[in-house]
């Protein structure tokens, strides 16, 4: 009796060390990703409407945009809460919050591999863009663009269905990493022959013409497509470095370090906005329009209800 007692002790207390932060790490942790969580939700909305009120960004390759946002949306609106919750409970109450781990692992699943499919689609649509632009228009119209979104989302739902067929044998971890993968391939592979069109294009209009008016444009593409690379690889690579060993963390579950690396993966989210939109012209124009006018909107409300409390 005893030593079931001293057993069930011991147990409570490995449990409460596994599930605890210092006060610093929680802090920090918690106040990171709260700031992604409304600086993420703020741009991936101001991209939202952008795509639905500015009549020049709606073409095709914006509406996969738009499905990005939708898809980070629910990173930065949901699981990101749900993270603040769960590290506040291991701060301060030396709690694994398993009650809210369970929904966080499975929209954060969801969205964040939706994320990488709609990466790799905007890197397909861009390589036709480039390298067949008078095709461009007709096969994102005719069929290209229903086929990426229904892909983009349509994958993250199977893969998680297709678990349940797995044998228990087989590390289940391995399907979405090499979901992963695949999508990841799909963006090297694309931004490369982009890049390589591009300097074969540099190469023959500099033998026939001492003047390359395009060669703004195309160092703008480059380092564009450099900036989404390095972006996108320092942000997830190293949460899948750490499933790398059969399937096993390689990490403490509940650790600083497991917590810090899943901080960094989801703030990606909130990066994705300024990568596609900062850079983009016309996506700048319809930021500033919008913020000036729920500005002087606001400005209006403001002004009108202090006028109607001095009157009254």
């Amino acid at each position: 009796m005893n030593y079931s007692v001293k057993n069930a002790t011991i147990q409570h207390a490995n449990h409460s060390n596994e599930c605890s932060l210092s006060a610093a790490h929680g802090v920090a942790l918690i106040t990171t990703n709260a700031m992604v969580c409304v600086f993420g939700t703020f741009g991936n909305l101001l991209v939202c409407v952008a795509v639905a009120t500015v009549p020049r960004l709606r073409k095709s390759p914006n509406y996969i945009l738009f499905s990005l946002a939708i898809a980070d949306l629910i990173v930065t609106m949901v699981c990101e809460p749900l993270v603040v919750v769960i590290l506040g409970r291991m701060t301060f109450f030396n709690d694994c919050a398993i009650s809210v781990e369970r929904p966080y692992q499975i929209l954060s699943r969801l969205s964040c591999s939706a994320s990488v499919f709609h990466m790799a689609a905007i890197s397909v649509d861009r390589f036709i863009a480039v390298v067949f632009p008078l095709h461009h228009r007709y096969i994102m119209e005719r069929y290209g663009l229903k086929t990426m979104l229904v892909t983009c989302w349509l994958a993250p739902i199977v893969v998680p269905v297709l678990n349940r067929f797995v044998p228990k044998s087989f590390p289940k971890a391995f399907l979405g990493l090499g979901m992963f993968v695949v999508g990841y391939l799909v963006i090297f592979v694309c931004y490369s022959l982009i890049v390589i069109s591009l300097v074969r294009h540099r190469k023959i209009r500099n033998q026939l013409t001492s003047i390359d008016v395009n060669s703004h444009v195309e160092v703008r593409v480059a380092v564009t497509l450099a900036i989404v690379i390095v972006v996108f690889t320092a942000s997830w690579f190293p949460f899948f470095v750490i499933f790398l060993s059969s399937g096993k963390l390689l990490v403490k579950r509940y650790g600083i370090a497991f917590m810090w690396v899943r901080t960094l993966a989801l703030s990606n989210s909130a990066m994705n906005f300024l990568i596609y939109g900062s850079r983009i012209q016309n996506f700048r124009e319809g930021f500033a329009t919008i913020c000036r006018k729920s500005f002087g909107f606001l400005t209006r409300k403001i002004s009108r209800t202090v006028t109607y409390n001095v009157n009254n």
